[in-house]
């Protein structure tokens, strides 16, 4: 089988280069060559479709200001707090106030293609980030605190100017 598979080559290779002037090449330097231009072909297609998604799937960045009372001064909560936004992506910051609570504000992405739309004026949608922060915020905390209550208010969306500018860019503590 090998041989037949040899002597094909040899063949086409004896015809390629009597049908042309230059030196012949191996068949796998043509083979190459095509593939070569078929794959610029289809990165090109790629880049041109992800362009086009790109300039369709408009992220917008949404706020919300939190509160959490009970327990949690003195017990590493802004600590906890900080590192498991972090963990989930998410920027802002968190403080102390004077009446004993910890108080702060988070921003996620949302994208028009998660929630279908593109006019960025719907803000009731959420993504499992902020979910899941705000679950850890109300339940979890600090391993020492103890959960009193937790509000969220103020759910701000980025206006559609400014759609793509993040109020923070990292997540802080503020002493």
């Amino acid at each position: 089988m090998k041989a037949i598979i040899y002597l094909s080559i040899g063949l086409l290779l004896m015809i390629y280069a009597s049908s042309t002037s230059s030196p012949p090449r191996s068949p796998l330097a043509v083979t190459s060559s095509k593939i070569m231009s078929s794959t610029d072909e289809a990165d090109t297609k790629n880049n041109d479709a992800e362009r086009d998604h790109q300039e369709h799937n408009i992220t917008r960045y949404i706020t919300i200001k939190f509160e959490v009372f009970g327990r949690v001064q003195g017990v590493f909560f802004r600590k906890y707090t900080k590192a498991k936004a972090e963990e989930l992506g998410l920027t802002g910051w968190c403080r102390n106030t004077p009446r004993g609570t910890v108080q702060g504000e988070f921003e996620y992405a949302l994208s028009s293609a998660e929630t279908g739309t593109d006019n960025g004026n719907n803000t009731d949608e959420e993504s499992w980030e902020a979910i899941a922060f705000q679950r850890w915020l109300c339940r979890t905390g600090s391993p020492k605190s103890k959960i009193d209550e937790c509000t969220f208010s103020e759910k701000l969306s980025s206006s559609s100017s400014s759609a793509r500018t993040r109020k923070y860019d990292a997540f802080r503590v503020i002493r």
